[in-house]
């Protein structure tokens, strides 16, 4: 009985680690898993212009992806290193930009246009995604005249 203890022991430490390669696939399995939501979730905030609804949510996104909110939240977390709020933001600040490089519309409108509420959010989005104020950035985007 008392061989039997250390015998034990010593048994168990000598098992086979779990296989690395299983740690490997599952990460590249989840990797896909993330990017196919990414997929789905870029494709409704820019081609289908989701973006631009100022009362979008996570959970209305999610409905509107078919994915559970936590699937998308996740998948955002890992891939784009961003919370959903700011990669929602992001797709808002981008039409934003290309409004107020293409167009002659006020600031606010574009504001409005490209899915903000408050001036206040829009303003600190747009300095967190471009370093400038969006005044600021028109006037150094904004194609010369002939």
């Amino acid at each position: 009985m008392l061989f039997l203890g250390p015998t034990a022991i010593v048994a168990a430490r000598a098992r086979p680690l779990p296989v690395v390669a299983s740690n490997i696939e599952q990460a590249e399995l989840l990797a896909a898993k993330d990017r196919e939501v990414l997929d789905r979730i870029d494709h409704l905030l820019a081609e289908q212009r989701l973006s631009r609804d100022e009362n979008l949510t996570l959970s209305r996104l999610a409905r509107r992806a078919g994915v559970p909110a936590r699937l998308i939240s996740g998948a955002v977390n890992r891939l784009a290193r961003k919370n959903v709020s700011q990669y929602i933001n992001d797709f808002r600040i981008a039409e934003a930009c290309r409004l107020l490089r293409g167009t002659d519309m006020p600031v606010t409108a574009a504001m409005l246009e490209s899915g903000f509420q408050t001036k206040s959010n829009f303003n600190r989005e747009f300095r967190r995604v471009t370093s400038l104020s969006p005044a600021s950035w028109r006037e150094r985007n904004r194609p010369s005249p002939p």
